[in-house]
């Protein structure tokens, strides 16, 4: 979407200009003229909207354009755009596990004139962490993400199985889950448990993590594979047991699985918040949530990491989009509008607050989700590997996760997968 699109769908330009000329002809040639900042990212403008809409009415005198490529398409984007020193770009939305590579490439204005002001509005260290390489902080934390586990009410009472508790304390463990998942199948439950997104890094790290195998990178930088030891082995066999065993399904792809929750065939899904408007929307679907299970022996983690802002260092107005930055990531009202159509809770800690508040309203529906995020948040929150070498780390283990819970050998598909791992790496070393 143009500019002007943008504008003339908010319906903004008419007032901006008629001010323009009415300060003119009272004050003047000396009226200072209006910047634009053009920032660019690849979500939804009207995740954006509210935020921009009040910066605006806070800066008269700038004028943020939302430029929105898909996905797959920003890093190229960026690539092609900032890596060739142009200057248009000024602002854009920053993956944080990509943080580090786009600092080592030069893509990110440091921002270690800001910490103090940073940490302070962002107090949560693990939301620092994600947004810096080798200690130097790059962009500015925004959103997070963590996992909740949803289950059916109605397929458990028809097991006559006890729901999970909701008390941290309480955690299941994925044996404990896996037994309750199973009593759900032998009732009537097409099927038992599920990760969202099956086959991705992001939401299987954390069983890698509870195990004690790791994150599946070691070394300096984090350009060392560590995927075909015996404790990832065995975590990736159990994994791959789900399916062999009929707990979960094969051959569908991430984008289905709400699907199963939704229409009643899944008694137990491993997910996040972003999807708690399509399970509330949805007829006749009686869920809760509790905390995401760990392995007994081992701690429970939650992924975290979601969307950050960076400056590009050759921005034309790169002190207009560090203001803009700063509203939406450091100041409270900013913080909450950025998260009032966007599905994650906000980095910036009166932001949170506000957002936890939302989210126990739905505590009489569906349990106290509002507490087990803040706990979560808080305290088993995971990042993946801060690594320059992340973006090829997650492209080679999503197509390892899909060829495993499709009936790979699991300890030949680690193998090679070290060993593609290794020649991916170590052309970045």
């Amino acid at each position: 979407m143009t500019m002007a699109e943008r504008r003339s769908r908010r319906g903004g330009t008419s007032g901006k200009v008629a001010a323009l000329l009415t300060a003119t002809l009272i004050a003047g040639p000396a009226l200072a003229q209006e910047t634009t900042v053009n920032f660019l990212g690849a979500n939804s403008l009207d995740w954006y909207a509210p935020v921009i809409e009040a910066f605006e009415a806070a800066h008269p005198d700038i004028t943020i354009a939302y430029q929105r490529v898909p996905f797959e398409d920003l890093n190229a984007a960026i690539e092609a755009r900032i890596g060739q020193g142009d200057s248009s770009i000024d602002i854009f939305e920053a993956d944080t596990p990509r943080v580090p590579a786009l600092a080592w490439r030069g893509y990110l204005a440091p921002l270690e004139s800001r910490r103090a002001e940073i940490e302070a509005a962002v107090p949560n260290p693990v939301d620092i962490e994600q947004v810096s390489h080798e200690g130097t902080l790059f962009a500015y934390p925004m959103w997070s993400s963590t996992q909740l586990l949803y289950y059916n009410r109605d397929l458990l009472d028809a097991a006559g199985v006890r729901a999970p508790a909701a008390a941290p304390a309480e955690r299941l463990t994925w044996a404990e889950l896996l037994e309750k998942a199973r009593a759900a199948q032998e009732a009537g439950a097409e099927w038992g448990v599920l990760v969202q997104q099956v086959d991705r890094y992001y939401q299987l790290q954390p069983l890698f993590e509870s195990s004690g195998a790791g994150p599946g990178l070691t070394g300096d930088g984090l350009l060392e594979p560590a995927v075909d030891t015996d404790a990832w082995i065995e975590t990736a066999r159990w994994y791959a047991d789900l399916f062999e065993d009929g707990i979960a399904p094969r051959g569908i792809a991430p984008s289905q699985t709400d699907d199963l929750f939704i229409n009643g065939q899944l008694a137990f899904m491993i997910g996040g918040p972003w999807v708690l408007g399509r399970y509330m929307s949805a007829e006749g679907l009686d869920f809760g949530v509790a905390p995401v299970p760990y392995f007994e022996g081992g701690e429970p983690v939650t992924p975290t990491g979601a969307w950050a802002l960076g400056i590009n260092p050759g921005a034309a107005n790169k002190e207009a989009a560090k203001t803009f930055a700063e509203f939406v990531t450091l100041t409270a009202e900013g913080s909450y509008l950025s998260i009032s159509q966007a599905p994650f809770p906000p980095t910036n800690a009166e932001a949170r607050q506000r957002y936890i508040a939302d989210m126990a309203q739905l505590a009489s529906q569906i349990g106290p989700i509002h507490a087990v995020m803040e706990y979560e948040l808080g305290n088993t929150a995971v990042g993946r590997p801060r690594t320059i070498g992340y973006v090829a780390f997650e492209t080679i283990m999503n197509r390892t996760f899909s060829d495993i819970r499709n009936g790979a050998d699991v300890a030949e598909m680690l193998e090679q997968t070290q060993n593609r791992l290794g020649r991916a790496m170590s052309r970045l070393r």
